[in-house]
């Protein structure tokens, strides 16, 4: 038996997406007398599984797709159409590999990038006739194969941004569902003062304290924009924000750990920018709920909710 944190931890696995995985019957849990959530050996497996299929790049629509039926047939066609496009996409790859071969070897006949160029794009002999065709033909294909793709592993849409200097009315909750706790508490503060008609509204929330495996209860915390003059009662605390520069991530809610991941490897192996983690500076990770109303909407599929994730960075 593991709590709801050890999973959490030890498959790199967000308890959002575990709690939406129960609320969807792919997965199972079992309630403690104290509340806290444990998985028995059975549903260990499940997440294993599940773990290995996102690993083999499987996404996650299809692997709930299988995980709901639970029919043979519906597993088979769903992963014979994933290798399908693996395969088709290796090809592809193999391919441009060799237009790309064939580019450098013209660079170095020619002596000069540019004349290389020159020569591709002029030239009607058979070998630069058949470069160009093939890479027509690859990144054609490429293109088409990449647009059908699961973009999780993607980093071409990591955008540096600055945010603004503002003022943020903040609230905290801390349980074993805090994210849930705290909109409680925000929407109904947002919503009585229209807040998120107002010009500039932006909402941010983020882990305060991350889960840990050896319980259930973590914290989260959300700030959001509030008119610089506008009073902010308690529980809630008024704050004012720096701003700064970013790397932003678009994410959808069930992705939202891996994307963290891709992110933390973004800046750890940019070679432009540094991680500037500083929490005493309010200089830590966000979650930016980009389209509030949405978002917040309990008829919304918990898939097709988008956040923006952000990290802190600094020039090198």
């Amino acid at each position: 038996m593991m709590k709801i944190g050890e999973v959490s931890k030890t498959f790199n696995i967000s308890n959002r997406t575990l709690r939406y995985w129960e609320d969807k019957n792919i997965l199972k849990s079992i309630r403690a007398e104290n509340g806290y959530r444990f998985y028995d050996d059975n549903s260990i497996k499940s997440i294993k599984q599940i773990v290995l299929l996102r690993k083999l790049n499987v996404p996650i629509g299809d692997i709930e797709c299988i995980f709901k039926s639970q029919e043979l047939n519906i597993a088979i066609k769903i992963l014979s159409r994933h290798l399908e496009n693996t395969i088709y996409e290796a090809n592809t790859l193999n391919a441009l590999s060799i237009v790309i071969e064939k580019l450098i070897a013209i660079i170095r006949h020619e002596q000069d990038f540019t004349k290389a160029l020159i020569h591709i794009d002029t030239s009607d002999d058979f070998v630069s006739t058949n470069f160009k065709n093939a890479l027509l033909i690859s990144l054609s294909e490429r293109n088409t194969v990449m647009s059908k793709s699961n973009s999780i592993g993607n980093l071409d849409n990591v955008r540096i941004i600055q945010l603004p200097k503002m003022v943020f009315a903040c609230y905290r909750a801390e349980s074993e569902s805090p994210e849930e706790d705290c909109s409680k508490v925000t929407n109904e503060f947002i919503l009585k003062y229209d807040l998120n008609q107002k010009l500039g509204f932006r909402h941010f929330g983020f882990n305060n304290p991350s889960p840990t495996k050896s319980s259930d209860i973590y914290g989260y915390e959300m700030w959001f924009v509030i008119p610089e003059d506008f009073e902010v009662p308690s529980p809630l605390w008024k704050m004012k924000f720096d701003g700064g520069l970013y790397a932003a991530i678009p994410t959808t809610m069930n992705i939202i750990g891996e994307r963290w991941q891709l992110l933390s490897s973004f800046g750890e192996t940019n070679d432009k920018y540094d991680i500037d983690w500083n929490p005493d500076n309010n200089r830590i990770c966000l979650e930016e709920c980009i389209d509030y109303k949405r978002f917040m909407d309990e008829n919304i599929d918990f898939n097709e909710k988008q956040l923006d994730l952000l990290m802190p960075i600094k020039l090198k």
